[in-house]
């Protein structure tokens, strides 16, 4: 279970940071709220689960390959 919360400490770290940057760009845009700049944000949010997904993909990948040999 230790590893869950430094995972999710770590992802929750990296999406404020590009979350932050985000926002502060679009106010210096001009602070209009439109759909791109919604999608942007959200995907701060998103983009590190994925990563985290490929990585846990390749890992239990390695894993079966090793039991198959």
């Amino acid at each position: 279970m230790t590893w869950f919360y430094l995972l999710s400490a770590l992802h929750i770290a990296i999406a404020l940071l590009f979350l932050d940057s985000g926002y502060r760009e679009g106010e210096l845009e001009g602070g209009e709220w439109d759909v791109m700049r919604v999608v942007g944000l959200v995907s701060c949010l998103a983009w590190p689960l994925l990563i985290l997904y490929v990585i846990l993909s390749a890992f239990r990948q390695k894993q079966l390959n090793r039991r198959t040999r």
